[in-house]
Order: C-alpha cells, then structure tokens, then sequence
C-alpha cells in the first residue's frame, strides 16, 4: 500500500495499520480496497468503533470500556479478545475465561538499526528463516541471551557457533574442545569466558586476549 498519514501517523504497511486499529491485516485490506474505490473516507478506513464494547465490563475491580483496554490488561490482542467477547456475550464463556491469561508470552518487536518490523512473519521473511526459529530467537533476546544483532544475524551457523557450548580450538599448543575445558584452563567462572568468546568470534578480541589469565 501507498504511505498513508492518520492522526499525525504514517502507516505504510497493512499489518501496521491493522494493529493500530486492532483489527486483522486481512480486515484492514478490505477497507482499504473500499477507500481507494471512493467507497470510504479516511476516518472510515481507520474507524475502530466495531471494537468498543457495548457495555462497560468490571472484572476485579479494574473496568473497561474497550477491547483494547481489556485486551492490554490480558496480554492478548483486540482481535483476540473480540472473539472471546463474542463467545462471552453468547454465554458460551464465563467472565473467569474472557479474561484469562494467555500460557504464550507476546514478545514485542524491537527496532534493529532504525528498520521497524511490523510482524515476526515479516522479520522471518527478511532474514530468510523460519517465523518459529525468529519466535525462538526473540525468546531468547527477552531471556537475556540473545543480544539485539543475535536476533536478526543473517548467518543460523555463525550464530549457533557462537553461542555453542562446544568448540574446538587451539592455543599455544592446547585444545580445547569445549568451553568448560577453557574455563578451568584458566579459572574463570564460563559465564565470563562465554563473554570473551562471543567477541572472538565476532574479531573485536584476539585470542590472546580469549585466553589471558586473570591477574590475582
């Protein structure tokens, strides 16, 4: 889609747009279709009123008086809870369930060098990898593992060596084939030596400086 400007925001993608008024990417394009056909305005295109609830609903002493409120307070999407809402107002849920936490976690998005990714299925696509392999990734960048250039590297094998237990290398006439070996080598603890090795592989350290003793 062409960049479009709403309330002092420019979308430029349908997922963007989609999110913003809590509706699916699909549900955006067919509104879309019908702007650029002179079927809708600007604010019918944009029009979030399907998603405001009819009544105000009180649950633990919090009220709400949107999808999106109550779907922030969950950790769902508005289109996730629209459909739970719907369910609820056909007594097929009880108040208990429309509120019910979700078992997955919602990672949000990171920016990575100023390149905004509206979705993981479009940040999946960019790196030429699997959407569930991302979803792994951004997991473990929340972990604390994974820094923010370990989530979008280009190479899968530089970052699995990386960040591989195992190695094989060799230092004034010693191997090492794991982490562990080196660690005890040098008697540090393998949290500090992982730190080292992570900037050998990527040549910001030497590997004098990998296997340099700690001074007592």
């Amino acid at each position: 889609m062409k960049p479009i400007q709403y309330k002092d925001k420019t979308f430029t993608s349908y997922q963007q747009a989609a999110d913003f008024i809590g509706i699916t990417k699909t549900g955006f394009a067919k509104r879309y279709r019908k702007y650029e056909a002179g079927e809708y305005d600007l604010n019918d295109l944009f029009y979030d009123g399907n998603y405001h609830l009819t009544h105000l609903i009180y649950y633990k002493n919090q009220k709400f008086s949107s999808h999106a409120e109550a779907a922030k307070f969950i950790g769902i999407t508005s289109v996730s809870f629209n459909r739970r809402y719907k369910k609820y107002l056909r007594s097929e849920i009880s108040l208990e369930n429309l509120f019910k936490k979700p078992k997955y976690t919602i990672y949000p998005m990171p920016d990575w060098h100023g390149k905004i990714f509206n979705s993981k299925k479009e940040a999946a696509s960019y790196l030429g990898i699997s959407q569930n392999t991302f979803t792994q990734r951004l997991r473990r960048y929340y972990n604390g593992d994974y820094t923010l250039d370990d989530i979008f590297a280009s190479d899968p094998l530089e970052l699995q060596k990386k960040h591989s237990k195992t190695m094989a290398i060799t230092y004034n006439g010693h191997t090492f084939e794991t982490q562990r070996e080196a660690c005890q080598y040098l008697g540090i603890s393998q949290s500090a030596f992982s730190a080292r090795y992570h900037k050998y592989l990527s040549g910001e350290l030497p590997i004098d400086e990998l296997f340099r003793r700690q001074k007592h």
